[in-house]
C-alpha cells in the first residue's frame, strides 16, 4: 500500500449542479425554491473519513445549494487540481450528469471521477457494468459506502494491484463488478467522518429547532419485506458501527458546534442490547448536542424511549403507511391502530416530536381509502406528515409484482414520491394527483397545526423553518 501520508492532494466530494434544482436529499418538494429541508448526504459524509485515511484532503462541493454552474464548477476545480472527485448521481438524470462529469474531467485533466451508486444502480451489476463501459472519462462507481475500502484502492498507483472491493472500476482493460461484500461479525468500524467540512447554516430538516445540522449513522440493513423499500436491499442483517467509535464521533460533532444531528439508520435501535448501550454512554457524556431518528413503532418501547429521550432524542419518524390494519400488515408493518395511537402518545409524554410516513393510493385503494387514510393520519397527533403516494421502485419486491401483474406505467418513475407510476384500478392518475395535494394541504393548513407550531417557535431560525414548511405545503403539492 501506498504512504498513506503523500502530500495530501485534494479529493472532492461532491453534490453536483442541477439545472432543474433537483434536490437529492429528503425534502417535501423537488424543487430547490420550495424545499423544506436540504442537508448533506450521508454517502459523502462516510466516504469523508476513508478519504482522510487514504491520505488526501477531503473537500465538500455542494455545488446545489450554491446553485453552481457546471461551468462554474469546471472553473472551480481547475484551480484545485484535485486527485479525484467522488460524485453523488440522479436516478433521474444520470446520463446528462455522467456527460457533464467527463467535459469536467476533460478540463481537469490528471484526475479521478468516481460516482456514488444509487441503490436503484447496486441492485443490477449488469447495468453498472453497461455504465462504467459506455463512460470512459468514468474510472468507478462506489457501491457501498459503508465500508473503509477507499484506502486499499485510491492508493494504490498502478490501479492492477487490488482486485476491487465494492468498487465497480476500470482494472486495466477490464470493467470489474464486484458483487457487493459486506463484512457481517464484528462491529463496524470506520475512519471518523470529516463533519467539519459539512457545516452550513442552509442546512435544516423538516424538524428542525437549532442549526447547524449533520447526519450520521449507527447501524446499517434491515431484516424486513417492505415490498416498496429499496433501501434494504443491500443489508440483509443489520450492522452496528463500533458503540465507543459512534459515540466518540458524536462528542466531536457536538464539539464541532453542530446542534443536531440525524441518524440515518433505516430502524434505530433494532437491536435493543447495542442500542442501549451506545445511548447509555452517550447519556453519560451530556452533550448540547439533540438528535433525530427513525424508526418503527413495534420497536418504540416506553423504556427504549425514555432512554433515547435522555441521550438528547428530540424527535423520530415512523412507518405508519396506510389507516388499514390489512394494508399495514401486507407491507410488513404488523402494528394495531391502538398500538401506533399509544406509541405517538408516550412520545408527546417524554417530548420527543414525531413524524408518521404516510402512502397514499396503492393499487387497489378506492377513493374512500385514500380519504380514510388521509384522516386518520390527521387523527394521530402526529407533528408532522409525510405523505408519499405509491411507487413501484427499480429493483423491488413491488416493482416485480406491479409488472407481473399489470399495474405498472413504464418509463414513469418520480424518485420524490410526488407523483404515482402504477396504474390504479378504481382511480384516474389526475384524482390521484389530486388526493394528494389535499392531503400535504389537509395537514400543514390545518388550523390546529399551524397555531400550535406559531406557538412553538423559540426562534428565528424556526421561524425561517415554518415559512419553508408553509411554502411547501402550498407550493409543492
Amino acid at each position: 500500500m501506498a504512504d498513506a501520508t503523500h502530500n495530501r492532494r485534494p479529493f472532492v466530494l461532491l453534490d453536483p449542479p442541477s439545472g432543474d434544482h433537483f434536490t437529492r436529499r429528503a425534502a417535501l418538494r423537488e424543487k430547490e425554491d420550495a424545499a423544506a429541508a436540504s442537508f448533506p448526504s450521508i454517502d459523502l459524509i462516510l466516504l469523508s473519513g476513508s478519504l482522510r485515511a487514504a491520505g488526501f484532503e477531503p473537500m465538500f462541493i455542494d455545488a446545489q445549494l450554491d446553485r453552481m454552474s457546471w461551468d462554474e464548477l469546471t472553473d472551480r476545480l481547475n484551480v484545485l487540481r484535485p486527485a479525484g472527485v467522488i460524485s453523488l448521481i440522479s436516478s433521474a438524470h444520470v446520463e446528462s450528469e455522467l456527460a457533464q462529469l467527463a467535459r469536467v474531467k476533460s478540463s481537469v485533466g490528471d484526475m479521478k471521477c468516481y460516482i456514488v451508486g444509487t441503490i436503484i444502480l447496486q441492485q443490477q451489476p449488469g447495468a453498472v457494468r453497461s455504465l462504467v463501459e459506455a463512460n470512459p472519462r468514468l474510472d468507478g462507481v462506489v457501491l457501498n459506502t459503508a465500508e473503509n475500502n477507499l484506502v486499499e484502492q485510491l492508493t494504490e498507483s498502478s490501479g492492477d494491484a487490488v482486485e476491487p472491493f465494492n468498487i465497480a472500476r476500470r482494472v486495466g482493460s477490464r470493467v470489474v463488478v464486484p458483487t457487493v461484500q459486506v463484512r457481517y461479525g464484528d462491529s463496524l468500524k470506520l475512519p471518523q467522518p470529516e463533519h467539519a467540512l459539512f457545516k452550513d447554516s442552509r442546512y435544516s430538516f423538516p424538524q428542525s429547532k437549532r442549526a447547524p445540522v449533520t447526519c450520521t449513522q449507527f447501524s446499517f440493513g434491515c431484516p424486513f419485506t417492505c415490498e416498496f423499500c429499496i433501501d434494504n436491499q443491500q443489508y440483509r442483517k443489520m450492522l452496528y458501527r463500533d458503540v465507543d467509535d459512534m459515540v466518540e464521533e458524536l462528542v466531536r460533532i457536538d464539539r464541532l458546534g453542530f446542534r443536531e444531528v440525524y441518524f440515518k439508520d433505516l430502524t434505530f435501535g433494532l437491536n435493543a442490547s447495542v442500542t442501549r448501550a451506545m445511548l447509555e454512554k452517550l447519556a453519560s457524556r451530556r452533550l448540547k448536542l439533540r438528535w433525530l431518528c427513525t424508526t418503527r413503532i413495534d420497536v418504540a418501547k416506553p423504556e427504549m424511549l425514555a432512554l433515547m429521550r435522555r441521550a438528547g432524542c428530540y424527535g423520530i419518524e415512523f412507518g405508519i403507511e396506510h389507516a388499514k390494519e390489512s394494508v399495514r400488515r401486507r407491507v410488513d408493518k404488523n402494528i394495531t391502530e391502538d398500538r401506533i395511537r399509544s406509541v405517538l402518545t408516550n412520545c408527546r409524554k417524554l417530548d420527543i416530536e414525531t413524524t408518521a410516513f404516510i402512502m397514499l393510493a396503492f393499487e387497489d385503494d378506492t377513493e374512500q381509502d385514500v380519504k380514510d387514510t388521509i384522516t386518520f393520519a390527521n387523527s394521530i397527533e402526529a407533528d408532522y406528515v409525510s405523505f408519499n403516494l405509491v411507487n413501484a421502485l427499480p429493483g423491488t419486491a413491488y416493482e416485480a409484482r406491479a409488472r407481473r401483474e399489470g399495474f405498472l406505467r413504464e418509463g414513469s418513475n418520480d424518485l420524490s414520491f410526488a407523483v404515482s407510476n402504477i396504474k390504479h384500478k378504481y382511480l384516474a392518475q389526475e384524482r390521484v394527483a389530486e388526493l394528494y395535494r389535499e392531503a400535504v394541504r389537509s395537514f400543514y393548513l390545518r388550523p390546529k397545526n399551524m397555531l400550535r407550531r406559531v406557538l412553538g417557535i423559540r426562534s428565528v431560525f424556526e421561524l425561517r423553518k415554518l415559512i419553508r414548511l408553509g411554502r411547501a405545503s402550498v407550493l409543492g403539492v
